[in-house]
C-alpha cells in the first residue's frame, strides 16, 4: 500500500497549470514518456517507478523519498539535487510555483 500523501501548502489547481506548462512536455501522470510517470511519485522512493530507466545520478538517491523538501530541491535545480542526472531542465525559480506543483503532484 503506498504511503498516504500529506496535503501540501500550495494551490493544486495552480500547480496543475505549472505541470501543463513546464512538465507535460516530457512527463505524464499515468505513463512513462520521455520522463517517468509522476502521478504516484510524491511520497515514494526516488527512482522507484517500475519500467523506467533512471539515470545513475537519480538511482543513487533511491533510498530517499520524494518528500516535499526533496521535491522542492529537485524542482528548484535538478542539476544541483542530482548532479549528472539526465533531465534537461534548469528548474523552477519561483518558490510559489514549486509549492503549487508539489500540491498538484500530491493530489491536491
Amino acid at each position: 500500500m503506498p504511503p498516504k500523501k500529506k496535503k501540501a501548502s500550495g494551490d493544486a489547481s495552480k500547480g496543475e497549470k505549472v505541470f501543463k506548462n513546464l512538465c507535460a512536455v516530457c512527463h505524464s501522470l499515468s505513463s512513462h514518456s520521455v520522463g517517468p510517470a509522476l502521478g504516484a511519485a510524491a511520497g515514494n522512493n526516488i527512482a522507484s517507478g517500475d519500467g523506467f530507466a533512471y539515470s545513475g545520478a537519480l538511482s543513487a538517491k533511491a533510498t530517499l523519498k520524494w518528500s516535499d523538501v526533496n521535491l522542492d530541491k529537485w524542482l528548484a535545480s535538478p542539476a544541483s539535487f542530482a548532479p549528472g542526472n539526465a533531465m534537461a531542465f534548469a528548474g523552477i525559480p519561483s518558490v510559489k510555483d514549486r509549492s503549487d506543483l508539489i500540491a498538484f503532484l500530491k493530489g491536491g
